[in-house]
């Protein structure tokens, strides 16, 4: 098998690592791919690829180090990074296959819409409206719990929760500082903090699904689908995150979360069967997958936050087209998705390249 070029554009962060002459963990991931699928990683950023000029410069490993080299642009790119339109006009004038070119907006409520599309995807998802006092009189009508959230938000910033007790009192609780909640009760009257919240930015009202539990405490999961060498859709990994506390319902790391491998919290599961969930979870993120492609250019990465309710229901809950993989030293299992999560997309790479290369034998 013919050894080629398969370009690669790193986040900047990990770009000055090499260039501070260091190694760095995804590159060594991304490196022992390449190997195994015979091709050659020329680690580049984002601006490296200049509209006009043909030439790139990139970090290539020669004996046993990361060197600078200036080559033509590899005929294969992958990128954690959407390029800019000129950069993509340019590329695409010049017949550069690159994947990862164009995802979908992070608006929540857009892609609500776009998945429900889907008859098939329905089911698997909670009851979303966008965030308007009207709507909200009309979902609390419905719901005892809700979650609020913002539509455009990540990291589970600005989210707010909304409970009806047995007496028919709501509850608020809303964050006030990094980690740090209020609460409001009210009876009928909307709180001014949600109209005021409501007017400065897009939220969305959403049922708030019922987690399931980890020593008592909530987890959702983050489910990662790539595509490989055989340029098909798989699952690449599962991992739970576990809110820090019983009483906390955002589970996001950012907010105190904790992440733990997706065998250790369900195959200990008192109620939870472990290949029923795992089987639904990865039939659902495989057609999720497959319809938003249609709406996407190119997408070969995607990462899902997927909510799994008492009786091990999976929802969809929002997509992350450049997820982050993190650079830990994980063991067992975990270490082999963290693997494939590099191993996978390399592979994608070899996929095109071949299906180049019998395009041009045949012409």
């Amino acid at each position: 098998m013919k050894q080629e070029y398969i370009g690669v554009i790193l986040p900047d962060g990990i770009y000055q690592v090499l260039l501070k002459g260091q190694n760095q963990i995804n590159v060594s991931a991304y490196q022992a791919a390449g190997e195994h699928y015979h091709l050659i990683p020329f680690f580049m950023r984002l601006r490296s690829i200049k509209p006009g000029v043909d030439q790139v410069q990139g970090f290539v490993k020669t004996e046993g180090k990361y060197k600078l080299k200036t080559i033509s642009i590899p005929k294969v790119i992958y990128t954690r990074s959407f390029l800019s339109k000129r950069q993509i006009h340019f590329l695409e004038k010049r017949n550069i296959q690159f994947y990862n070119k164009k995802g979908i907006g992070h608006n929540k409520l857009n892609m609500h819409h776009i998945i429900s599309e889907n008859p098939e995807l329905q089911a698997f998802l909670p009851k979303t409206v966008k965030g308007t006092i009207e709507n909200l009189r009309i979902m609390m009508n419905q719901h005892n719990h809700l979650i609020l959230k913002p539509a455009n938000g990540s990291l589970g910033g600005g989210i707010m929760k909304l409970s009806r007790d047995n007496l028919g009192t709501w509850v608020l609780n809303y964050p006030h500082a990094r980690r740090e909640w209020s609460q409001i009760t009210f009876k009928d009257e909307i709180p001014p903090y949600i109209t005021e919240t409501f007017s400065k930015k897009q939220y969305i009202i959403q049922e708030r699904i019922e987690l399931a539990t980890y020593n008592e405490r909530p987890f959702d999961l983050r489910v990662v689908v790539q595509r490989n060498h055989t340029g098909n859709w798989v699952l690449a990994g599962i991992l739970c995150k576990v809110s820090p506390s019983k009483e906390q319902f955002v589970t996001n790391i950012s907010q105190g979360g904790r992440s733990l491998s997706f065998d250790s919290v369900l195959k200990g599961h008192p109620s939870l069967s472990y290949s029923k969930v795992y089987d639904d979870i990865s039939q659902l993120t495989l057609k999720l997958a497959i319809h938003l492609e249609k709406y996407t250019e190119h997408i070969a990465d995607i990462a899902f936050d997927i909510a799994l309710n008492k009786e091990g229901h999976p929802y969809f809950i929002e997509s992350n087209f450049r997820g982050r993989y993190g650079n830990m030293r994980y063991k067992g299992k975990r270490y082999e998705e963290w693997k494939a999560k590099h191993f996978n997309p390399i592979g994608y790479g070899r996929f095109l390249i071949d299906r180049i290369s019998k395009q041009h034998g045949a012409s």
